[in-house]
């Protein structure tokens, strides 16, 4: 028995030895880790998942809430933990005070797009759904988009840079992409502004408490297939869902943020819409009067978009709390008589064939889809 406990008693001196230098490691490797265990140590070591800061090209702005830094070179971006991209800005002319992703304005401007980070893409410039439609429609296009931001936002970036850009063009278009957490940060932007006293909601207990051990940490990775240990503000991006389709296709689903900031049956979202509708009906008057065009790109969730396998995990309930802000979207669409291009369709079609057209872990088109929304795009002015 007495060389039995030493036997043992060596075996633990040995595991707590090698748990030591496995822990020494991941935490001096933690930067440059791959995949989900690079995740996971660097929510331990750091406070936050990424290997760089994430919002190197950011910053705030009280007309805006968010918007791109000017003159930033090829800074390191990410959607999630693992969907990164290098961003570049310019400023339009001295003193602007935001960047965009565009090049310099050397050439006869016949399009502005603006919109949030759907339409700035979370994915390198050459593959975002803009450059490519400049491309196939030979037209001259200024992506105007600026990163979390709402129609409200929109609006304000159209008329201080989209109008002075289209003033020598005699029939100019603005291309304004919508997606379904514009009415909710229509609402945040006013807050932000102290236009509106924020409607109470439920407590956050967040924690700033991380997890002690990277080797725990990794451990809880590997055996639950996410990390745990989050604090609550960013957990409300985690996806809870996983689903599997196409040729080894994973989609990642159904994170509380968004089934928070697109239900139309929450007050702030309606308070938001109010804010939209004005914002909307100003912009339709400006253009009109330039003799232009606006066009609504209105992109889906992709929880709607591939809702053959999101549904009988979610349900359709909680699919409905997505939808309801296209669906409000579309109504105000023939509400103001807007000219509209809902773009779902043309992306089912393509994710019915087991495609993917979003990142698995992100709520972004990935490259492909980017590339089918500008075909479907230019296909559809073509015909219109």
């Amino acid at each position: 028995m007495k060389k039995l406990l030493q036997i043992l008693g060596i075996v633990a001196v040995n595991l707590l030895i090698i748990a030591i230098l496995l822990e020494v490691l991941l935490r001096v490797f933690a930067p440059s880790l791959p995949g989900a265990v690079g995740v996971a140590v660097r929510w331990v070591t750091t406070g936050q998942p990424y290997q760089e800061e994430w919002t190197q090209a950011w910053q705030q702005n009280i007309d805006h809430y968010w918007t791109l830094r000017p003159n930033i070179d090829n800074a390191l971006q990410y959607g999630s933990p693992t969907v990164s991209f290098t961003m570049s800005t310019v400023e339009l002319w001295d003193d602007a005070g935001i960047g965009f992703r565009t090049d310099p304005v050397d050439f006869f401007v016949d399009a502005v797009v603006v919109g949030d980070s759907f339409g700035m893409c979370f994915t390198e410039r050459s593959d975002c759904w803009v450059e490519q439609f400049a491309q196939q429609s030979g037209l001259g296009v200024v992506n105007l988009s600026q990163p979390v931001t709402g129609t409200t936002s929109h609006l304000r970036i159209m008329r201080d840079f989209g109008v002075p850009l289209l003033e020598t063009n005699p029939e100019p278009l603005v291309i304004w992409q919508f997606f379904g957490n514009d009415f909710n940060d229509d609402y945040g932007l006013a807050v932000f502004r102290d236009e509106i006293e924020p409607i109470e909601t439920e407590q956050s207990n967040d924690t700033e408490v991380r997890q002690w051990s990277a080797l725990v940490a990794v451990t809880q990775t590997l055996f639950t297939g996410q990390f745990v240990g989050v604090p609550d503000s960013e957990a409300l991006f985690l996806k809870p869902y996983r689903a599997t389709y196409g040729e080894n296709n994973i989609l990642q689903f159904g994170g509380e943020y968004e089934r928070n900031a697109l239900d139309m049956s929450r007050e702030i979202n309606q308070i938001g819409y109010d804010y939209s509708v004005t914002a909307f009906e100003e912009a339709q008057t400006i253009v009109e009067d330039m003799n232009g065009t606006l066009l609504i790109v209105i992109i889906p969730t992709r929880e709607e978009v591939y809702s053959d396998i999101t549904v009988p995990i979610m349900g359709e309930d909680e699919l409905a709390k997505l939808t309801s802000a296209r669906t409000a979207m579309l109504d105000l669409c023939e509400e103001l008589s807007l000219t509209c291009f809902d773009a779902y369709s043309a992306l089912v079609e393509v994710a019915n064939e087991g495609e993917a057209l979003y990142f698995s872990d992100d709520m972004h088109l990935n490259p492909y889809g980017n590339q089918v929304l500008a075909e479907a795009l230019a296909d559809w002015l073509a015909e219109n």
